[in-house]
């Protein structure tokens, strides 16, 4: 008995598209979390008398790698300070930001991720 499909090709042609577009996705969601993240630190890092605003303007996304995206303070440049109001430092107590960003938002986080996806899977159907 001989079998033979017909559109075989196309389909594969189909699923290798839907492979990229699934990462593609993913990266999408990973960004819009970020973002949400990112605000959400912002609107809560606290802000020096002097130079007013410079850590939340060194807060950062970083690129994605290995399915990873991190929201950051720099602390190679004006914002050095971000890490120890984080954590605190020998003579001065924590005045966490980040931490309580994230707790705050993780909700919103999670939403605009789903959401991220799916719009994506819309475009698949």
């Amino acid at each position: 008995m001989d079998m033979q499909f017909q559109g075989l090709d196309e389909l594969m042609r189909e699923l290798g598209g839907m492979e990229r577009d699934t990462e593609k996705s993913k990266k999408d969601a990973l960004e819009a979390g970020g973002k949400v993240m990112q605000t959400a630190a912002k609107s809560i890092a606290p802000v020096r008398a002097v130079g007013g605003g410079t850590l939340k303007a060194n807060i950062e996304i970083s690129d994605i790698e290995n399915d990873q995206i991190e929201v950051f303070v720099d602390n190679q440049g004006k914002a050095y300070y971000g890490y120890m109001l984080e954590i605190g430092t020998s003579k001065m107590s924590a005045r966490p930001f980040m931490g309580p960003a994230f707790n705050q938002s993780r909700v919103r986080i999670e939403q605009a991720m789903a959401n991220s996806i799916r719009n994506s899977l819309r475009s698949f159907l």
